[in-house]
Parts: C-alpha cells; sequence; structure tokens
C-alpha cells in the first residue's frame, strides 16, 4: 500500500473499512494497517452515530441509578427493622425492670 494514493480510502464505504483494515493487518502487517488506518481514521468517525452513542450511554446509566436506588429502599428497609427491633428490645428490657421493681 505504500506510495498509494490516500483517495482510495476515500472511494470504499465507511461501514466496510473494518473489514478492509481487518485485511490489511492480516495480509500486510501493522506498518501497511497503521498508514492504511491514518489515511482513513475520518472515514471511520464519520459512522459513528455520536447522537445514539450518548444516548446508548445515558440510557446505561438511568439503569444503574435504577439499581442503585433499589440497594437504597433495600438498605433502609433493613434499618428500619433493625431499630424497630432494637427500639422493642428497650421497650421489653424497660418492661422487666419495672415488673422486677413491683416484685421486690
Amino acid at each position: 500500500l505504500q506510495g498509494v494514493d490516500h483517495s482510495v480510502f476515500s472511494g470504499i464505504d465507511p461501514l466496510h473499512l473494518p473489514e478492509v483494515l481487518s485485511l490489511i493487518a492480516q495480509r500486510h502487517g501493522q506498518g501497511e494497517l497503521y498508514c492504511a488506518l491514518s489515511s482513513s481514521i475520518m472515514a471511520l468517525f464519520s459512522t459513528i452515530n455520536r447522537e445514539r452513542c450518548i444516548q446508548q450511554e445515558r440510557e446505561y446509566h438511568a439503569a444503574k441509578i435504577a439499581e442503585h436506588k433499589a440497594k437504597l429502599e433495600e438498605l433502609d428497609k433493613e434499618l428500619a427493622t433493625i431499630k424497630e427491633a432494637a427500639a422493642m428490645r428497650s421497650q421489653d428490657n424497660v418492661c422487666s425492670q419495672s415488673n422486677k421493681r413491683r416484685r421486690t
């Protein structure tokens, strides 16, 4: 590919560039792959739908937030149960102490 005009890659459909680059890497090695990549990088970037990428990333983080909120609710319920049990034990201790005082 040395000496090949850069316009060769501009004639290739950007959706097929990854396959073409893969073949170059397999048949000609990393040096030729680097040359091909450097001359076709803008065509590769043009295939990326930035808006869709951002939407997918947003959906991912929204799902993570929902997971974290569910975990928070679960932990809050567990804490409430622990506090309730501690309050019941405290109340039972007060009742048993007052019963002991009455007996004496």
